[in-house]
């Protein structure tokens, strides 16, 4: 079994970006800080924990996508999970830590008497991120059908 040595390195650096870096920040941040984002209506252990996940879902896809050949259905299969996996991120990252708003956030901000009501439409990027994902699936695809081809004909050939 034969491991890409670049995998095995942008697994790592997807570990210490998604994994290692928010787990790390969310010990240093000041306490009130996270209670100020927790009465904004942003839930930061919940962030963490799913962007952890993500984190470590891209990491596995990554590293999986460096040991199995890249004409099987497999890989094919690795390819399209890891475009699913970024446009969760980035419904993740645009609904501010509540992927179920769909890019429709609101939260509140409290001042001595003031409130504050903040409504962000973000759905346009939900939607230019739909985009970039049917994209990235059609080019998994095409690679494939070349990846596949190839390896046909490098069998043709040897016999």
């Amino acid at each position: 079994m034969k491991v890409e040595k670049g995998a095995v390195f942008s697994s790592l650096i997807v570990i210490l970006l998604l994994v290692v870096l928010p787990i790390v920040a969310i010990r240093y941040m000041p306490a009130e800080l996270v209670t100020q984002l927790e009465a904004a209506g942003l839930n930061v252990n919940s962030f963490i924990t799913q962007t952890v996940m993500l984190g470590l879902f891209v990491a596995t896809i990554t590293l999986l996508k460096g040991v199995i050949d890249k004409s099987s259905l497999i890989y094919l299969i690795l390819d399209i999970a890891g475009n699913t996996v970024s446009l969760a991120f980035a419904l993740l990252v645009i609904g501010i830590g509540n992927i179920s708003s769909l890019g429709l956030t609101s939260f509140k901000i409290q001042q001595a008497k003031i409130i504050l009501y903040i409504s962000l439409d973000l759905r346009i990027f939900l939607w230019l991120s739909i985009g970039v994902v049917v994209l990235g699936v059609i080019r998994s695809i095409l690679k494939f059908n070349e990846a596949k081809t190839e390896t046909e004909n490098a069998a043709k050939n040897v016999s």
